[in-house]
């Protein structure tokens, strides 16, 4: 609901801050004090179209903040995390700021938003019903939606919009094969020629490190050679040039005599001695290894070339060797999957052809249903309208079948609501024939009989051109509403105003160099004497102040 509204500088306010509460709000005044202003407001607030003539005289810019409380509004909580405009979990804000050139700018809790956004969630919040304001009742979807919230076939409308999906999906997959048949049979000789290379080099896992591994150990089998052989030399040798193995020996033979006389010298014996036999392991190993070396230069090129063509197709398929195993599997199951499709797009037509006939069928028993709540919502409604003194009102919902191509996830009906307000006038559509008070007053009756859509309505000056008896119903009606939503109604009827849970007055203060409106909730005291004034004019008297506390203490009856 409408929690709070903020105007500054916006035509004929120089600043004003409302709080509204639930249930029925009446907003009166004397005409020209401005009583519609709030609903301009909000408009704009809401992605109305905004002008430089909204802005106050001698005022650089015109700020409107409005403030909604957020109660089992899940979708719309939803959109807000989906368009990163999360604010506080129960409130939301929506502000409009226009310069004095007319360009102006909107936000969503905080966040710039476009004005389609502002519109978007302002649909969700509420709906505003008057002489210029924008309607939901004369969307085009609005017949339908209306029909579909009076009927009791929900589960019809969720099965009617999932065979839809599926019918719409296989035409996708359908449409999609046949028109790649081409495109898929170039794919299909260039996937059997690349997959018949692959298997031809029939590359195992791991065998490029393995192989490269080799290449380099084969490539370099002379120097190793050689170096084993150097090595082996300078640790042992039959020469008389001394080596590594004759200098420990010698070492040990000089220590020796010692070790009895001199301990200390023990250690290093020791290590002498190990020393000597890890030398001896050394040079046996090095000496096994230069025995049993061989050199195979055929299998060095035969390893060179595996290597080659294994890079060869590496760089044509643009991808590092070790990865041709996992390209191989892609390439083969991709090359198996549209082989198979000639038969896939065989079984997908004759599911596409079942989908659309349960799509008919399902849609079919959707249209008989909405016939059935049209003709009850059609009674229902003239008798509301009759209290609402339109009873030569006639209304229709008429309901056309398209075509099948013409089908939507809502089924394959056309709705219109006709209306007629005059005896041998034709029913038409009804923006064609409504004046704004009529469609309020339609409004109200559909809110009361269907009691969805958004939690806060806005009615201005629905009760023009009616009083007595029937401004009283109006406003019970009214008040009945609003036990349900919150309703605000700018009247000029006392008998709709006494009927409000809550009582706004708009003045207009004249000075000599501005004028100026402000709105202003009244106390039960000041209640009367606004209904008084309503009553009688200009002139409170109290027979007029007795009626009005008459009015009131019957309201609450």
């Amino acid at each position: 609901m409408l929690a709070h509204i903020s105007i500054k500088d916006f035509t004929i306010v120089d600043s004003l801050e409302l709080d509204l509460s639930s249930g029925f709000s009446a907003v009166t005044g004397e005409t020209g004090a401005g009583k519609s202003i709030m609903l301009d407001a909000l408009s704009l607030a809401t992605g109305g179209k905004a002008e430089a003539s909204h802005v106050r005289p001698g005022a650089n810019k015109a700020e409107i903040y409005a403030c909604f409380e957020l109660h089992n509004k899940p979708k719309l909580q939803a959109w807000l995390d989906d368009n990163d405009m999360t604010g506080d979990q129960d409130q939301l804000i929506l502000s409009r700021i226009i310069t004095g050139e007319g360009r102006s700018r909107g936000y969503i809790n905080g966040r710039p938003a476009p004005l389609q956004q502002l519109k978007e969630v302002g649909n969700q919040l509420l709906d505003i019903h008057g002489q210029h304001a924008h309607q939901v009742l004369l969307h085009k979807d609005s017949p339908r939606n209306l029909l579909d919230d009076y009927g009791k076939y929900s589960d019809l409308l969720d099965t009617v919009k999932t065979s839809f999906e599926k019918w719409q999906d296989l035409k996708k997959r359908v449409n999609c094969l046949q028109n790649q048949s081409d495109d898929a049979l170039a794919r299909i000789q260039l996937l059997e020629y690349q997959v018949q290379e692959l298997d031809a080099l029939d590359l195992q896992t791991d065998e490029v490190e393995a192989l490269e591994l080799d290449q380099k150990r084969l490539a370099n089998a002379e120097t190793h050679l050689l170096s084993a052989q150097q090595a082996l030399f300078l640790c042992k040798n039959d020469d008389d040039q001394g080596d590594a193995h004759q200098a420990i020996q010698q070492s040990l033979q000089k220590l020796d005599p010692f070790i009895d006389s001199s301990p200390s010298l023990a250690s290093a014996h020791e290590l002498l001695n190990q020393a000597y036999l890890v030398m001896s392991e050394a040079s046996d190993e090095l000496g096994r290894y230069i025995d049993n070396f061989e050199v195979d230069p055929l299998q060095l090129q035969n390893v060179e070339e595996r290597l080659n063509a294994i890079y060869e197709l590496a760089r044509k398929h643009k991808v590092r060797p070790e990865e041709l195993t996992l390209l191989h599997e892609q390439l083969a199951d991709e090359l198996k999957q549209l082989k198979g499709q000639d038969q896939s797009l065989d079984e997908l037509i004759i599911a596409l052809e079942q989908a659309e006939q349960d799509y008919s069928g399902h849609s079919q028993a959707l249209s008989s249903a909405r016939n059935k709540a049209a003709e009850k919502l059609r009674s229902a409604l003239l008798k509301q309208l009759k209290q609402l003194a339109l009873d030569k009102a006639q209304v229709k919902f008429e309901i056309h079948s398209q075509p099948i191509h013409k089908a939507t996830k809502h089924g394959m009906d056309t709705i219109q609501l006709l209306v007629s307000f005059n005896p041998g006038q034709a029913l038409q559509p009804l923006q064609k024939v409504a004046s704004g008070g009529e469609l309020s007053r339609i409004s109200l009756a559909l809110q009361i009989l269907i009691q969805k859509g958004p939690a806060t309505l806005i009615f201005d000056e629905i009760d023009v051109g009616v009083g007595g008896a029937t401004a009283e119903r109006m406003g019970r009606l009214l008040k009945q509403l609003g036990e349900h939503k919150q309703v605000i109604s700018v009247t000029h009827q006392p008998q709709v105003a006494s009927l409000a849970h809550q009582h706004l007055l708009v003045n207009k203060l004249s000075g000599k160099q501005q004028t100026r409106t402000q709105i202003r909730t009244l106390s039960p005291e000041q209640r009367q004497q606004e209904l008084a004034r309503m009553l009688g004019g200009l002139e409170i008297t109290d027979l007029t102040l007795a009626h009005a506390k008459d009015m009131l203490m019957a309201a609450q009856a």
